[in-house]
């Protein structure tokens, strides 16, 4: 089955520490979305990355796309918190060739979108949150007007310490 990561989980360590026998397929865009840090978390109150369709065609959602094995699903289902302010939903994904041009063999993944009930406008990311999202993108080589974009996102410190250095630590342990 094909998962779609736009949030943290492009991060391979990340997901990684989540699915044992995760491949990774490539990046990938899904067309007529935007990129919003609007979901608020499960385990805390920041913004998390959400997708939202948008009637604009020129806007795009990078990603990376990875095969997962069925019997792995439902630890993705937990991480993903679908059921808990989450729900699944299934894409039209365009493969990139390293370029970055779509290799004209779109395919069909699932993801973890916000429900209405859970976007507050007012969220912003906890810099640690974002840190991970961007080293996600910079890891599978995202364009770089998306990194730009992503670099962009206010963030703010986690009030909770022991969670930002818990986060920050793993962070830094794993980058390339």
């Amino acid at each position: 089955m094909k998962f779609f990561a736009y949030d943290d989980k492009m991060f391979s360590p990340l997901l990684h520490s989540i699915l044992q026998e995760a491949t990774c397929l490539g990046i990938a865009k899904v067309v007529g979305y935007k990129l919003y840090f609007h979901n608020r978390g499960s385990q805390d109150p920041s913004g998390k990355c959400n997708l939202v369709q948008v009637r604009d065609s020129q806007e795009s959602v990078y990603g990376v796309l990875y095969e997962v094995v069925a019997r792995e699903k439902h630890l993705l289902d937990r991480a993903g918190a679908l059921g808990y302010g989450n729900q699944e939903i299934t894409l039209k994904v365009e493969p990139l060739m390293p370029g970055g041009e779509t290799d004209n063999s779109p395919c069909f993944a699932f993801t973890y979108v916000a429900h209405k009930e859970n976007v507050f406008q007012d969220l912003v990311p906890f810099s640690w949150y974002k840190e991970l999202v961007l080293s996600g993108a910079k890891e599978h080589r995202l364009p770089e007007i998306y990194l730009h974009y992503l670099q962009q996102i206010a963030s703010t410190q986690d009030p909770n310490v022991a969670r930002e250095f818990k986060n920050k630590r793993f962070l830094e342990a794993h980058l390339f």
